[in-house]
């Protein structure tokens, strides 16, 4: 059978009501899950609409095209995803290229008026009927402490925290105005930003740091993904308990992906159900990877029982959907929400 894609079953998702179906939602996948998939090679924004399309999924995610020196750029088609900057094993020691004020002045920062976005205008011109397009930036706070280096950032934080200052007000800027020029294109109706601000036990830095320097953009880019009538999704990976207080009062609409080594996320749904959506969740830390595709389909089965009634979930991965997991495991979570996900949720 066809796909049927609707962008409206994953907006009804997040606006906490019952559509058709839970809808599936994932942030990436690795060229070689495409291909596998595809049967082929994955060679432009053509193969990525068909992949997204034929994999079941009601948009396709794309970003534009732009980079800054040192620190990840945006995805491009075709690429495998963890071949890409934004998941280099940067060094956490090593320095970055903007380390003095002098370094801020001279640095080659992005210009959003003028950032590649040809490929979400392609995409517009491809995507069936009934499906959309869901765009976004990278990480405000990824970006500034890769450009400072983090050893540096953390130790500027005392030692010159108006460099720290400047660093995240030029990198806030530049992408919040990339959010704008986003909003008004053909088929986009979602804005995903994805920042790591934690890992599995632990936020990465003070919340203290977030609320002073991070925030004030999340609000601005969630202003104006709002007044585009645009949810606004948030990536981050790991344990952040303390941070979703503030994300819910900012407008946050979707959390995404909740580690499930890091929350358990039935205690998210239960004290944050009414006010936030939630994507993914999907073990990719085990049962994706090295469970087999009935482990996967009893873990989706389970997700779907606790998390969909009254809408508010999206089945995925805890992550992305990366090189090593089976095809036979991919194609599991997706059948599996197929089959079990049909409202009135009865399994």
């Amino acid at each position: 059978m066809m796909p049927t894609p609707d962008y409206r079953r994953l907006l009804a998702a997040i606006e906490h009501s019952e559509p058709d179906r839970v809808p599936l939602a994932e942030l990436g996948f690795d060229s070689a899950v495409k291909e596998a998939f595809l049967g082929r090679r994955v060679r432009g924004v053509c193969d990525e609409v068909e992949f997204w399309w034929r994999a079941g999924y009601d948009y396709l995610y794309l970003r534009p095209s732009y980079e800054y020196l040192g620190a990840p750029g945006s995805a491009a088609v075709g690429t495998p995803l963890h071949d890409q900057p934004d998941s280099e094993p940067f060094s956490m020691t090593r320095g970055g290229p903007v380390r003095s004020w002098a370094d801020l002045e001279s640095y080659p920062w992005p210009d959003p008026a003028t950032v590649d976005c040809t490929r979400i205008l392609e995409a517009a011109s491809l995507v069936p009927e009934g499906m959309g397009i869901i765009s976004g930036v990278g990480g405000i706070f990824t970006r500034t402490w890769m450009i400072t280096g983090f050893e540096h950032f953390c130790l500027s934080l005392s030692s010159d925290p108006q460099l720290v200052a400047a660093v995240f007000r030029k990198v806030g800027q530049i992408q919040a105005e990339v959010v704008r020029r986003i909003t008004v294109f053909p088929k986009v109706f979602a804005i995903w930003y994805g920042d790591d601000l934690a890992f599995g036990t632990s936020l990465l830095v003070s919340p203290r740091i977030y609320r002073s320097h991070l925030y004030p953009w999340i609000e601005e880019m969630v202003s104006i993904a709002h007044q585009a009538h645009m949810p606004f999704i948030l990536h981050t990976d790991g344990k952040v308990w303390a941070l979703l207080d503030d994300l819910v009062a900012m407008g946050v609409d979707v959390l995404h992906p909740i580690e499930p080594t890091a929350m358990d996320i039935a205690e998210v749904k239960r004290r944050y159900g009414k006010r936030l959506a939630l994507f993914g969740n999907v073990d990719l830390g085990s049962t994706l990877v090295s469970g087999s595709p009935e482990d996967v389909r009893q873990e989706v089965r389970e997700r779907i029982r606790t998390l969909a009634p009254g809408g508010g979930y999206a089945v995925g991965s805890s992550n992305t959907v990366t090189s090593y997991v089976p095809t036979e495991n991919f194609n599991a979570m997706r059948e599996a929400t197929l089959e079990y996900g049909h409202y009135p949720i009865c399994c």
